[in-house]
């Protein structure tokens, strides 16, 4: 579970567990066991771990968020010297009733986690944001980084927490058994590294942001540790969500993609042709995804079109023309089947928030695209027959 800090709750807190410690360590050290079963230290020792913790517990800031340890702050110091903070941000979080208002940072120890970490605190997060009643193992999910996807449900333990598990560990499972601990991953982490985890039961996308030794004030943290993103998009259909540096990248991006789809960058079927199996083509337009979303959530907000693909839609879909988005806006009007579901229970100044939330998140992917053009389909072919058509096809592309 996800516990909010609040400031002035918290240094009440500490001050009381300094006094209630200082009082404990007058009686005889005993060891107890708590409600999870998991040691408690003796007294002495407490009254000690209060006073620290009361220090860095008065100084955390509102939005900070801790997550019970799986890692205890003495076992992220037993290598100070070599342990370092692995801190990544969670964004577009979307759970079964819908998206979190935030973002989140989640710092994590290189040398003690793994991706599964990742995935087991964000469903911490959900539950205690109310977004899903569903656990990590409700169902399948995958997990996407650095480009290599792992796999989590398709091993089971022959056992609640029995530790053994039906079958050993592939190259792409990931669970409780196989974390894929950050130390062991075939390519050592780097700052800009990004993923996505993908399920029924919950979507995010993550990036890592910072790979930093632990600091003297980290030393204190208990991991992993939460901290929420103030959400700083307003919620006026302006293009005040992205920086004069991407608007520009993004207008050259839509040239580029209006030269490709007008030129004759792909391939389509010969017809009566028997020495040809292709002819080349102008490309078609991808299917819609995402953006109907987008633009759902302008819609059922009462936007109007010219404003929103002036200031959101156009930096979203760089590869969309503007008469293209304008029919396809129209058409979703129609979709109440669909539409409907759009922002469901939001406010219309959520929905415009939410919908300019995706569209940065859709922008960074597109910076990251550019328009390419398309191979002969049969140019890998295994089949020599095969390759024999493409090399014919450019051929005769080239001499025409």
């Amino acid at each position: 579970m996800v516990t909010p800090v609040d400031d002035n709750d918290t240094a009440t807190a500490a001050v009381g567990a300094v006094s209630n410690a200082a009082a404990a360590a007058a009686a005889v050290a005993v060891e107890a066991t708590s409600e999870s079963g998991a040691a408690v230290a003796p007294a002495a020792d407490v009254a000690t771990a209060a006073t620290a913790g009361a220090a860095t517990v008065a100084s955390s800031t509102t939005t900070d968020a801790v997550v019970p340890a799986a890692v205890s702050n003495e076992d992220a110091t037993d290598n100070s010297n070599n342990t370092k903070v692995c801190r990544f941000l969670i964004s577009n979080l979307q759970g079964a009733r819908g998206y979190a208002k935030n973002d989140f940072r989640i710092d994590l120890l290189q040398s003690k986690h793994g991706l599964y970490d990742i995935a087991e605190t964000v469903f911490d997060i959900m539950d205690k944001e109310k977004l899903t009643n569903d656990m990590i193992y409700s169902h399948l999910w995958d997990m996407t980084f650095n480009k290599k996807v792992y796999k989590n449900g398709w091993r089971r333990q022959t056992m609640p927490d029995s530790g053994e598990w039906t079958q050993p560990a592939s190259e792409t499972d990931i669970d409780e058994g196989e974390p894929r601990l950050f130390s062991g991953l075939n390519t050592p982490l780097e700052k800009g590294q990004k993923g996505k985890f993908g399920g029924e039961s919950a979507s995010f996308e993550y990036v890592l942001e910072s790979i930093t030794d632990m600091s003297a004030a980290q030393k204190d943290k208990t991991y992993p540790h939460v901290s929420k993103v103030a959400n700083q998009i307003s919620t006026k259909v302006e293009d005040d969500w992205l920086t004069p540096s991407q608007k520009s990248q993004c207008i050259k991006l839509q040239e580029m993609w209006g030269k490709f789809y007008s030129g004759n960058n792909s391939w389509k079927r010969a017809k009566r042709s028997p020495d040809r199996a292709f002819t080349r083509a102008k490309p078609s337009a991808p299917q819609w995804g995402d953006e109907l979303q987008i633009m759902g959530l302008l819609i059922n907000a009462d936007c109007k079109f010219k404003k929103c693909w002036t200031n959101i839609m156009q930096y979203a879909f760089v590869d969309r023309t503007e008469s293209a988005c304008s029919m396809r806006w129209y058409q979703l009007k129609k979709e109440d089947y669909r539409l409907k579901w759009y922002g469901k229970g939001k406010s219309a100044a959520e929905k415009i928030s939410l919908a300019k939330r995706l569209a940065k998140s859709t922008m960074k992917v597109q910076l990251e695209r550019k328009p390419k053009r398309e191979r002969h389909p049969y140019a890998n072919a295994d089949e020599a027959v095969l390759r024999e058509y493409a090399e014919r096809d450019l051929a005769y592309e080239n001499g025409y």
